[in-house]
């Protein structure tokens, strides 16, 4: 699980893409916008340990500029740019829970088809 902060408000959330529950913005709906992405990206805890980005989040909540490392957010941006899948599933979560259920379902059917085939015998 990935900690972030909006790169507009602040507010603490969880996932680099995810949309924020206070201003709504939502990095994944800006597809092209790969500046805002790489944004969203690097401030996660993956780049600035909990306390760091804590107080990123209340810089930018009090509405104070955050600088980025130009050199982290160009290889982001690059990064994200060369993406070969999307960078969020535009699946929902639940999506892929069902998907992964059926999967175990038809595998248990084939299972107990097979058992039963075995014990029925010659």
């Amino acid at each position: 699980m990935t900690l972030a902060v909006c790169v507009r408000c602040g507010e603490s959330k969880v996932g680099a893409f995810t949309p924020c529950a206070r201003c709504g913005l939502d990095p994944a709906a800006h597809g092209t916008d790969r500046e805002l992405q790489a944004k969203s990206l690097l401030l996660t805890d993956r780049f600035f340990p909990g306390g760091e980005l804590e107080s990123i989040g209340r810089k930018l909540r009090a509405g104070e500029a955050v600088s980025y490392d130009a050199v982290q957010l160009a290889q982001a941006v690059e990064e994200l740019k060369t993406q070969k899948l999307p960078v969020v599933s535009k699946a929902t979560p639940g999506c892929s829970i069902l998907g992964w259920a059926l999967v175990g379902l038809v595998i248990a059917l084939v299972v107990g088809v097979l058992l039963m085939w075995r014990l029925k015998g010659p």
